[in-house]
């Protein structure tokens, strides 16, 4: 029983190992790390654009919970300038906002399989979803250096 047992876990590891040249250089997440194609890279852009603003949204919530915290503080006190201070707290808390919102909409709305039959539809909609992921990116990464300004460390 354990032999039998035994045979059978090396050979599931065997095929599991084999790297054959057919599946070399794809990968297991709906396109390939080379892009092949028009659509190939154009779906590797709208993803790498996704990536770097997903990487950020634990920034974004931190610098969110940073800037209710200085507001919550700020309406405590009396004083000159307050209101100046105030408006730029607000101000970029309404970024962080947004920012975090329109990514969260741009995840929703993307639709991975869209057009998949049709090339031509395809490459206008991967177009489009560039620009609205890399506007996304933008209002995080901009939102980003306002909060660090704001809140030097």
């Amino acid at each position: 029983m354990k032999a039998t047992l035994l045979l059978a876990s090396g050979i599931l590891l065997l095929a599991a190992c084999n790297n054959s040249d057919e599946h070399a250089g794809h990968r297991t997440d709906g396109f390939s790390e080379v892009a092949k194609t028009p659509e190939d890279s154009l779906f590797k852009l709208v993803m790498e654009g996704h990536d770097i603003g997903m990487a950020k949204m634990g920034k974004i919530k931190e610098a969110q919970k940073l800037a209710q915290a200085a507001l919550d503080s700020l309406n405590k006190t009396t004083g000159t300038g307050k209101e100046a201070l105030q408006q730029a707290l607000m101000d970029v808390q309404e970024d962080l906002n947004y920012a975090e919102y329109s990514m969260n909409t741009w995840m929703e709305e993307f639709n991975v399989d869209s057009a998949r039959d049709n090339q031509e539809v395809r490459l206008t909609y991967l177009k489009s979803e560039q620009e609205k992921v890399d506007k996304v990116k933008g209002a995080i990464l901009e939102s980003l250096r306002v909060a660090d300004s704001l809140f030097k460390k």
